[in-house]
């Protein structure tokens, strides 16, 4: 905000320029009103600077074809920034689907490391049950094993499953009907 009112605030050397002149013309017209006792003199000495009056208004032309010219310039400059810009959304959009791709590359390794856990314990249960002595004692200890083997592979079944994009889109399908379904529901009571 503070930004916004110093881009609004007018310079104080164009204030003290606009004063200047301010002060030159009354000066002007004071000198003149006093030097010249009549009004025709007074119009006569003002023709003279007719000619002048045509210099400041092609000055005043010329400023405004110069502006044009920088305008120009300028929207030439933001045209190229725009392309530039353009082309790096391109390539950070390139590299966020590269991202995208190894982020999913690292679920699937993720399952696989969970996989492969639950053929750790499973085999584990095969150590305990080989090595035990008295398999009464450790039948309990070896089921529970295997019971916790088969869940980490649902886990594992579950979150392959849902990264599939075919099952995506299936599950999106049946939310839609679903709520589909609901809203008749709603309307007809």
């Amino acid at each position: 905000m503070a930004e916004n009112q110093d881009k609004n605030k007018i310079p104080i050397g164009l204030l003290y320029l606009i004063i200047l002149v301010i002060v030159i013309w009354l000066c002007t017209f004071w000198g003149v009103y006093k030097s010249l006792p009549t009004w025709t003199d007074r119009g006569q000495f003002g023709d003279l600077f007719g000619s002048i009056n045509a210099l400041f208004s092609g000055f005043a032309f010329a400023g405004i074809i110069y502006t044009i010219y920088l305008q120009k310039k300028e929207l030439s400059l933001q045209r190229e920034e725009l392309k530039l810009q353009r082309e790096e959304m391109k390539a950070s959009r390139a590299v966020l689907s590269t991202q995208a791709k190894t982020q999913d590359d690292m679920y699937q390794v993720s399952i696989a490391q969970i996989r492969v856990n639950a053929q750790q314990a499973s085999i584990e249960a095969l150590k305990i049950s080989a090595e035990s002595r008295n398999p009464d004692s450790r039948d309990q200890e070896i089921k529970d094993i295997n019971l916790i083997a088969d869940e980490i592979k649902k886990i594992a079944d579950t979150l392959e499953l849902e990264s599939n994009p075919e099952y995506q889109y299936w599950k999106e399908k049946r939310q839609q009907q679903h709520e589909e379904w609901e809203k008749e529901q709603r309307q007809k009571k």
